[in-house]
């Protein structure tokens, strides 16, 4: 695009050095292939956008520039900043014309996301891109959610990001908000009418942790630099003289100028514009000019010829960029063009001729309110109502609510209606707007009490807590509705406000007579429970409202699965499970409804827990593929971090740090930050599995961070699994079984989270506690009482079969009991070991231990076997790259003067492996399962650009030409470990 000039009072450019030396360094980063955010903050009219107008206007790089500015008028409009950077992007851009068509609301951030990378990447294929988001505070939520996504998943591709934000806004320049104008903030979002989303959403007990700051948009980014603009120098004030052309001012006139403004660069050229040279000249006279540059905007207009002063105005109220034609029409001046040669020369407006239809507007936020606050009220609604005929629809009702100049209860009702109709094309957020201006313009306090409720119910049923949070004091002075009380508590739910959450749903529950507030109240309390862990409490409010939802709707399905997750805390997995058969869907995932897919997420998540590995697998995988390829699906974290422990288990560990690392993006990105405690126990976990100290130690600091953080009750248990699993990993039982002591501490471990997680706890407490000879007995007991909770839930489940034959036999050696110990361990290995359905690594230590069993029968026979299960386990634990348990077999064996030869290749192309990061490895390992590179990058969500860059370094450290040597490289490597993802 062509960028406008740097600076709106002239061509040159003042000051800003040091400034611009970082955007350089920051911009030849991203021209080397380095993506990089620059950050830009300071006040309004501190010259933030000149800057960046002026740095890549002139520096040496050769941007593809795109350039997006943030509008309160637009914040409610989806991916509207979005639309705008990629509609300036070449137009035969692969994927761009398929991803305009694509952008709505009720398409998932995610989705888009995924689809952006590619388009990026394409568009910066032949020249470095740059894409500028001025004024990200204003710009919609959902594009800023996608480009959160995006910077957490450019890794090599050469863009450079810079967004301006204003701070501290208009305190000094004495400006405020026209209070005639109507304005509001939010996003847009998508789930079923009565908004049933409870703790899926956005939640967290810190509310600052919502992402809402524009901030967020970078946090977790790697390379990010922030500038923080001030007021500019002393000495560069005489540039700014020398562009106004006021070039006669002495040092001492010049410095007393810069004191009085403190150097603000759109307050300082206004002065030098408006005031008389000889009046700024005299120093023996106090200064005389206006204090506040809204007075220095009152001082111009009143400079100005009439026809000028009347297509200003008009600008200022339609307050966006238009065509000069549309401004005159509204100003109702006869030459437009005539009228606006004195605004230019005054600054006050921006303007590019050389466009086909040249766009018109006020140069500067700050001199709009100043111009719109300096229209005599009754000349205001004049404008607004003349507006309202003459934008789109959309933009209208702004416009009619501005020249309301008392209540009006029909525009009320008509503003009710239009709510009605966006909410149904799932705009959530533009709806709420709609509805808080009709309760301004309603004449009794119940009418305006009922558009305020509406207005809370669309923003929570678009899950923009946030927003709807700045309404709670609002809703507390409302009248005690049983409506207003099933809000608030939502409200209270989902800031961690439980003790008030509960008050308010219970009391809604209680006193409501009406049934849409009663089934709102009922799905609101019940999911509270559910996130409070509390099962046998959700379970009756939840079946009384299935009782009235229609059968095949989204909240009844939203309802099945919150009720078999109670019965879950309530009586384990399996027993959670059965609630599903009630809802007749069928048992393979695919067969499910696109409008049943929250069944997925539920039942998924119960399989994984209950040991069904594979059906569990399947159910994610097939609810993540609809999230990313159908509209209307939102995605939640659930299922992300619950697939990433059905890897873990079932010992494809490569894809258990993969998903972990997805479940961290999406939890970041949408702000469902309740997911990272979990994806971080994962990370931790598979990290010391493999002896990786370092990664496990600061994935469980990260785990214990988050844990605390957000929802502690619901998410206590995930530090317990990663401080046992790594002091397992290093051999320290004692460790293991005082770090599993936290689950019998209830204000730490919910007893229905030990209860639902039983499939994975148990195994390290039993080895933990029986790895002596002579076991206390009340470890014996307590790993007894272990087994049995474990059998509870392997049956059935042929992913715990072989488990459960260790634990027992295990059990009859902790006895010394070895003709049963050795019974069971047989009896495990008899099991086959079907795909997706064993813990492999749980059939290792079968083999471990059934050698240190067959030693203490000292027979010569049993001594070999002894050795050959040992060299068994060896080469499993190589396979897994589970090196502190290779170590200790390999050791075993030493001491029976035994070596296994036949491990070599696999520990060759492990220590071959270990030359790569983690990102390459990822790579690599989808590479070898057959992936194209575009496959590659929508598993990773990331380029197939991307995918290439890495290769290729893969390629060089290990020394292979083609994918066809890389799988020979990962050839000794078993299946079982190296497993790719599900192809979406």
């Amino acid at each position: 695009m062509d960028l406008p000039r740097a600076s709106w009072w002239g061509t040159e450019f003042v000051g800003r050095g040091a400034e611009l030396a970082q955007l350089d360094h920051c911009a030849a980063q991203a021209v080397g292939g380095v993506p990089w955010v620059v950050a830009l903050e300071g006040e309004a009219g501190i010259g933030k956008t000149a800057l960046v107008r002026y740095f890549l206007g002139h520096s040496g790089h050769s941007f593809r520039t795109c350039w997006a500015s943030g509008d309160m008028a637009e914040i409610d409009l989806s991916y509207g900043a979005l639309d705008q950077l990629l509609r300036q992007l070449p137009p035969g851009t692969p994927g761009l014309r398929e991803l305009l068509a694509a952008l709505g609301p009720r398409a998932t951030p995610i989705a888009v996301g995924a689809d952006l990378l590619a388009v990026l990447a394409a568009a910066s294929d032949d020249k470095p891109l740059a894409l500028v988001l001025d004024d990200l505070p204003l710009v919609d939520h959902l594009s800023r959610q996608v480009l959160a996504f995006i910077l957490r998943r450019l890794w090599s591709e050469p863009i450079l990001l810079v967004a301006t934000a204003r701070t501290n806004d208009g305190d000094r320049q004495g400006i405020t908000e026209p209070d005639t104008t109507k304005r509001a903030h939010g996003r847009d979002g998508a789930t079923s009418a009565t908004g049933a989303v409870a703790f899926d959403g956005a939640a967290t007990v810190n509310s600052g942790l919502l992402g809402d700051h524009w901030s967020s948009l970078w946090r977790s980014v790697e390379h990010v630099t922030t500038l923080h603009l001030t007021g500019l120098a002393a000495a560069e004030t005489d540039g700014v003289a020398e562009a106004a052309g006021a070039t006669s001012l002495s040092r001492a006139a010049l410095d007393r100028l810069w004191q009085h403004t403190g150097g603000h660069p759109l307050h300082l050229h206004s002065l030098l514009t408006e005031v008389p040279r000889a009046a700024l000249a005299d120093m023996g006279r106090p200064l005389p000019v206006p204090s506040t540059l809204g007075a220095v905007v009152q001082q111009t207009l009143n400079h100005l010829p009439a026809d000028a002063r009347h297509l200003v105005e008009a600008l200022a109220v339609l307050d966006t960029s238009v065509p000069l034609t549309l401004a005159g029409q509204l100003a109702a001046v006869d030459d437009p063009t005539r009228a606006l040669g004195p605004l230019l020369a005054a600054g006050l407006v921006s303007w590019d001729p050389t466009d086909p239809i040249p766009p018109l507007q006020i140069h500067h936020s700050l001199q709009r309110d100043a111009i719109y606050q300096a229209i005599s009220p009754v000349r205001r609604v004049v404008l607004h109502e003349a507006a309202a005929g003459l934008v789109p629809p959309d933009q209208a009702w702004a416009h009619k609510v501005a020249a309301a100049t008392a209540t009006d209860p029909d525009l009320a009702d008509q503003l009710a209606q239009e709510a009605a109709r966006q909410a149904a094309d799932s705009r959530f957020e533009r709806a709420s707007t709609l509805e808080l201006w009709a309760a301004d313009l309603s004449p009794a306090r119940d009418g305006y009490e009922a558009h305020l409720l509406a207005a809370t119910a669309y923003l929570l049923g678009g899950y923009a807590y946030k927003r709807a949070s700045t309404l709670r004091s609002a809703l507390e002075g409302c009248a005690p509705t049983p409506l207003r009380d099933t809000l608030l508590g939502q409200l209270a739910s989902m800031f961690g406000d439980f003790p008030t959450a509960e008050h308010h749903l219970t009391r809604a529950l209680a006193a409501s007579r009406d049934e849409e507030t009663t089934l709102l109240a009922e799905i609101f309390l019940g999911a509270f429970h559910v996130l409070q862990v509390e099962g046998a409490k959700a379970i009756p409010i939840l079946h009384h409202a299935l009782q009235r939802l229609p059968a095949d709707s989204p909240d009844a399905y939203y309802a099945w699965g919150r009720l078999g997750t109670s019965v879950g805390y309530t009586e384990g997995p399996a027993a959670g499970l059965r609630v599903f058969a009630e809802a007749h869907l069928p048992d393979a995932a695919a067969s499910v409804p696109p409008s049943a897919s929250a069944v997925l997420r539920y039942r998924g998540t119960l399989r994984v827990r209950a040991g069904r590995l594979q059906a569990g697998s399947d159910d994610l995988t097939t609810l993540i593929a609809r999230e990313q390829t159908t509209d209307g699906i939102p995605i939640y974290v659930l299922e992300y971090y619950l697939l990433a422990f059905a890897r873990y288990l079932a010992g494809y560990w490569d894809d258990a740090l993969i998903r972990a690392d997805q479940t961290v993006l999406v939890a970041d990105t949408t702000g469902q930050y309740w997911g990272m405690s979990p994806a971080y126990a994962v990370a931790a976990m598979t990290h010391a599995q493999q002896g990786h100290w370092a990664q496990a130690q600061a994935a469980l600091a990260d785990c214990r961070y988050w844990t605390a953080t957000a929802f502690p009750r619901l998410n206590g248990i995930y530090p317990v699994f990663a401080d046992a699993v790594i002091a397992h990993a290093q051999g320290d039982r004692t460790a293991t079984a005082d770090a599993l002591r936290a689950l019998d501490d209830f204000s730490t471990v919910a007893p229905g989270l030990r209860r639902v997680w039983a499939a994975l706890w148990p195994p390290l407490l039993v080895e933990s506690l029986t790895d002596s000879d002579h076991p206390a007995l009340l470890d014996l007991q307590r790993a007894e009482d272990a087994v049995a909770e474990f059998d509870r839930v392997a049956h059935d489940a042929p992913a715990l079969a072989t488990t459960a034959c260790w634990l027992h036999g295990r059990l009859a050696a902790a006895r010394h009991d070895t003709a049963t110990s050795l019974t069971c361990y047989r009896a495990g290995l008899a099991i086959s070991a079907s795909e997706g359905e064993d813990i492999p690594l749980h059939r290792a230590f079968l083999h471990h231990d059934l050698a240190r069993q067959l030693l203490t029968t000292r027979t010569p026979r049993d001594r070999n076997d002894a050795v050959d299960h040992l060299r068994h386990a060896h080469r499993a634990y190589i396979r897994f790259g589970a090196h502190p348990y290779a170590e200790r077999a390999a050791a075993d064996l030493a001491a029976l003067g035994a070596s296994d030869s036949a491990s070599a290749p696999e520990r060759a192309s492990t220590a071959a492996l270990a030359q790569l990061t983690e990102r390459e490895q990822a790579v690599a390992h989808l590479a070898t399962q057959g992936l194209t590179n575009q496959e590659i990058g929508h598993e990773l969500f990331v380029s197939p650009k991307t995918v290439e860059y890495h290769l290729s370094h893969v390629y060089a450290k290990l020394s292979v030409a083609n994918r066809r040597q890389l799988r020979k490289t990962f050839g000794p490597l078993s299946p079982t470990s190296a497993r790719p993802l599900s192809r979406h």
